[in-house]
């Protein structure tokens, strides 16, 4: 059994759509996770957003989203027989669910106020139109499809924007799937949402499809999960900003997990980790290339030169947090760490003493709030508009010391961290010298 996961570039039109049901059909029996269409969820928090102020522009948002489905529904049936019984049931649909938003969009406004629970039903929507309309043109074209609707799969507690899967909950309720797949129907499902115990929406944080993918993958057991998106795998530097960009044939589930946590976009973070427990290789392949290799991400890794790859996060800040009074560091520490979890804020990179600890942390909601509430705990010196560089996979101490510190000699570093477990070495620098400072790195490393 495979779990075939589809980003958004592959739903995006009506040609996409029949490029991912050719490689559907290469599989004798896949499961199929499918992300909102392009841009999709983007302009659903949108939205969202805008009806708090004006909620004549937010219902402007929600009907573009309506006539861009049908719109793709349309072009996609067009050449099909019997095609007006399926446009007529995908559009009832689509009346459906872009009545729920403007409903949603409509609260908003009325409450002059955006929870991140009614952002989650706001954005699961992306996704629930995706995953019914594909299920529905697919059958046109000759694939035996069933929707499946991830609220009943994917059971997660109530921590919106980024819930937390009950994977017990999950394997039980994935047996559906499986028995979907007996009966020969290929299941098709969305990603990124499901639901509380309580019966409302959540999500599993942005991007959150390959997660569920991933989920579903583990609770079956799979041969393999595949991320289906529109590179040939995952590459050593950003292939947008780094033309010398080259994809990786492997990679061990924790380098791929570094890369995804420190700004690599084409994995969701905690992708790797259901899999992982179950060992099953997870896929990153081309919809454009589907014969290209693509990148492997399993329990080996390659031993290929001092260093896998290089990723960055432009948007960071720097809080210098020192303290006011005589403690004991693990007080202090315990302290400050327990406010950046209370406020959802990762910490990339940190240095410590006893009494003072520098954080380097990606730009988020709630940083101001928790800059406030640790002003309690002394002095906090804020440093903004840093970017964060990570090298994965390093494998030579003494490279990196005598080249890649040497290649950065020149650019203020602001922070430094390295683990040499992990293979990690990352360099805080200003936002503005992020780009050039990869490159040269990059160069470096793989030219």
């Amino acid at each position: 059994m495979h779990i075939l996961k589809f980003g958004g570039t592959s739903m995006s039109d009506a040609k996409t759509w029949q490029q991912v049901i050719d490689i559907i059909s290469r599989y004798e029996s896949p499961i199929v996770v499918v992300s909102a269409t392009a841009r999709t969820t983007r302009e659903l928090i949108k939205a969202a957003t805008t009806a708090l102020d004006d909620i004549e522009e937010a219902r402007s948002i929600a009907a573009d989203i309506k006539q861009r489905h049908n719109k793709l529904v349309t072009e996609f049936l067009n050449d099909h027989q019997n095609k007006t019984p399926l446009i007529e049931n995908c559009s009832t649909w689509i009346d459906q669910h872009i009545e729920e938003l403007n409903t949603q969009l409509d609260a908003i406004n009325d409450e002059q106020e955006l929870t991140e629970q009614e952002k989650d039903a706001v954005a699961s929507i992306g996704e629930k139109l995706s995953s019914y309309l594909f299920a529905q043109c697919a059958s046109a074209a000759g694939i035996a499809t069933q929707w499946i609707d991830a609220a009943d799969i994917i059971r997660t507690d109530s921590d919106f924007g980024q819930a937390n899967p009950d994977e017990d909950y999950i394997a039980n309720q994935a047996a559906s799937l499986k028995e979907q797949v007996v009966k020969g129907k290929i299941p098709v499902m969305g990603g990124f949402y499901g639901m509380d115990e309580n019966g409302h929406t959540t999500t599993l944080g942005f991007e959150g499809s390959d997660y569920s993918a991933s989920l579903v993958g583990a609770a079956l057991d799979a041969e393999t999960i595949e991320i289906w998106t529109d590179v040939s795998g995952i590459y050593t530097c950003d292939p947008r900003f780094v033309p010398e960009a080259r994809p990786i044939s492997q990679l061990s589930f924790q380098e791929a997990t570094e890369l995804a946590y420190f700004g690599a976009k084409v994995l969701h973070p905690s992708t790797t980790k259901p899999a992982s427990k179950k060992q099953i290789p997870v896929w990153v392949k081309n919809i454009f290339e589907p014969d290209e290799p693509g990148t492997c991400i399993s329990t080996e890794s390659t031993n290929g030169g001092p260093v896998k790859a290089i990723t960055y996060k432009e948007n960071c800040t720097i809080l210098t947090v020192t303290s006011s009074q005589t403690v004991m560091g693990y007080e202090f520490l315990a302290g400050v760490f327990d406010i950046l979890r209370w406020h959802h804020l990762a910490v990339d990179v940190v240095t410590t003493t006893e009494a003072s600890v520098s954080i380097g942390i990606e730009n988020g909601a709630n940083l101001d709030d928790a800059i406030e509430q640790l002003n309690g705990y002394g002095s906090v010196d804020v440093l903004n508009n840093q970017g964060i560089i990570s090298l994965v996979g390093c494998n030579s101490d003494k490279f990196l010391v005598e080249d890649i510190l040497s290649q950065v000699k020149n650019v203020p570093q602001n922070l430094i961290s390295y683990s040499k477990s992990k293979g990690n070495l990352n360099l805080v620098v200003s936002k503005d010298q992020v780009l050039p400072v990869v490159k040269d790195i990059h160069q470096k490393l793989f030219s």
